[in-house]
């Protein structure tokens, strides 16, 4: 039997978990950055904290197959674009 109430649910949940994980790494990374001066962390904390703004963009938006695409699309970047400043922070400027 198929239930359409869960998919919704499980998605809801899963954005949940990742704006919570985002927040805390946009926390940390602003903490690190400051104490550090290190302008490359605190622009990856923004990239991370842009996705919890994403998430609450999702969450108060009636769902549509364009919009949700255009949201999780720019959270994947914000997230791609955070990491990839964070390496670059810690590999060639330490």
């Amino acid at each position: 039997m198929r239930d359409p109430g869960l998919q919704p649910e499980r998605t809801a949940l899963a954005w949940q978990r990742t704006a919570l994980a985002a927040a805390v790494a946009a926390v940390l990374l602003l903490r690190s950055g400051l104490v550090r001066g290190a302008p490359l962390e605190i622009a990856a904390a923004g990239c991370a904290a842009a996705v919890v703004v994403l998430w609450f963009i999702a969450v108060r938006r009636p769902p549509t197959t364009g919009s949700a695409r255009h949201v999780l699309g720019a959270a994947t970047i914000a997230v791609v674009l955070a990491g990839l400043l964070t390496a670059v922070q810690v590999v060639l400027l330490p």
